[in-house]
């Protein structure tokens, strides 16, 4: 009976020492943050402030890697086939986590492939026109399409965007208003500064730029309230539509990254969450800081997969009405 306690007082010591030393090994070399949208945009933005502050902490490379293509699906095969070893960190936003229905050729599930560590911001969807355009309101911009003899056009960077669309038209009645999908914000962006959407929804992040040089007006925004960095703008809630579109911007490893690896991936995060640069840009961006935690972060994935996908099918997969070519 000794004995056996023995054995098994000194296999617990064992698996303690062995998990302190993965814990004081990690990382052991460089580490890539993987961005799999292209340089300069908000993902990105955020990654390499992320890797300054965790160079200085870890004493050890930190490199962003912007592996684009095929709307962040390259950079997420990419890092999915590589070693589960936390030294390869995947950001993304909360598009990718539909594609198990959306695309489920490509054979990626967020929630089996990856392990979720933090979910660091988000920001609403904002709905808005280019400057020159007669719509000052919202409602306005819904009773001229109601009454125009031309289709409004929503253009829609992600299908998070098409299935907003989608239930605008619904809700409003708008019979033959037609949703343009994009292959990203950039092109959908260019076509609604220039008027040849009649309304660009990009995520607030990429707007305020145009925002701030009066390129584009917005109309309303997906929060749940009102944001002070554009306090004049209403939400959906407040023009009637039962509706909120917010999207967030994470941090995962593969699946089956060991813990001490992960542990010390979110003690560097709490640090990030601290630092005067990382708030400042988020906060000039209009993102809402959140660094959640694994568990929270996981949780609130499959509550918004749950909520989500009975959408996608109803407004994505079970027509295609109303929609124009990929631009």
């Amino acid at each position: 009976m000794v004995r056996l306690q023995a054995k098994a007082f000194f296999s617990t010591l064992f698996f303690i020492l062995l998990c302190a030393c993965a814990r004081a090994d990690f990382p052991s070399g460089p580490v890539s943050i993987v961005v799999p949208y292209s340089a300069s945009g908000a993902t990105d933005v955020l990654a390499r402030n992320l890797a300054k502050v965790w160079s200085e902490h870890w004493k050890k490379p930190v490199v962003v890697i912007n592996r684009t293509g095929a709307d962040g699906m390259i950079g997420s095969q990419y890092v999915k086939g590589l070693p589960a070893d936390g030294h390869t960190i995947l950001m993304q936003v909360n598009q990718a986590l539909f594609w198990p229905v959306t695309i489920p050729s490509a054979d990626i599930d967020l929630l089996r492939d990856f392990y979720l560590v933090s979910k660091l911001q988000q920001n609403p969807m904002v709905f808005g026109v280019h400057i020159n355009s007669p719509d000052q309101t919202f409602s306005g911009f819904i009773e001229r399409c109601r009454q125009a003899q031309t289709p409004c056009s929503f253009g829609a960077a992600t299908r998070h965007g098409e299935i907003m669309a989608r239930q605008i038209i619904e809700k409003a009645q708008l019979l033959q208003a037609v949703v343009i999908p994009y292959k990203g914000t950039a092109p959908m962006m260019i076509d609604a500064l220039g008027g040849h959407v009649s309304m660009g929804m990009p995520s607030l992040s990429a707007a305020m730029p145009h925002i701030r040089s009066n390129t584009f007006r917005a109309l309303a925004i997906g929060a749940t309230e009102r944001l002070s960095t554009l306090a004049n703008v209403p939400t959906l809630l407040e023009q009637g539509l039962e509706m909120t579109a917010m999207t967030w911007y994470g941090l995962m490893v593969r699946a089956g990254t060991p813990k001490p690896a992960v542990d010390v991936i979110v003690q560097a995060i709490a640090i990030a969450s601290k630092d005067p640069q990382v708030l400042k840009t988020m906060h000039q961006e209009g993102a809402t800081p959140l660094f959640s935690s694994p568990e929270s972060f996981a949780r609130e994935a499959k509550e918004e997969f749950a909520l989500v996908t009975p959408l996608l099918k109803k407004y994505l997969l079970g027509a295609e009405l109303n929609t124009q070519p990929l631009k």
